[in-house]
């Protein structure tokens, strides 16, 4: 099993863009240690026999809609109202970093 420490800790809150106070960090470094542990234990089930899911309950009718297209009426208006724009398009804030 992988050892969790604060610079593992550290590093994943890095990947999400995340920041963490030093008294923060020591809270969720003992949960993420909690979490690394039981997905051991369910790991070490045994699941012979057992059909995988996708969903803990079992749906009635587990078919998606028809993606259908649609013109949004006010669009023009959401437009307008966006802080940073190029023509029709909504300009967003950069999320992901490249290293």
């Amino acid at each position: 099993m992988a050892k969790i420490t604060k610079e593992t800790v550290e590093y994943v809150a890095k990947l999400a863009s995340l920041k963490f106070e030093a008294k923060e960090l020591d809270s969720y470094t003992a949960r993420f240690k909690r979490v690394v542990e039981y997905v051991a234990k369910l790991s070490a089930l045994d699941t012979e026999g057992i059909s995988p899911t996708s969903h803990a309950v079992e749906e009635k009718d587990p078919r998606l809609r028809e993606d259908v297209s649609s013109k949004f009426a006010d669009a023009d208006k959401l437009i307008e109202a966006a802080p940073a724009k190029s023509g029709r398009l909504i300009e967003v804030p950069k999320v992901i970093e490249q290293e």
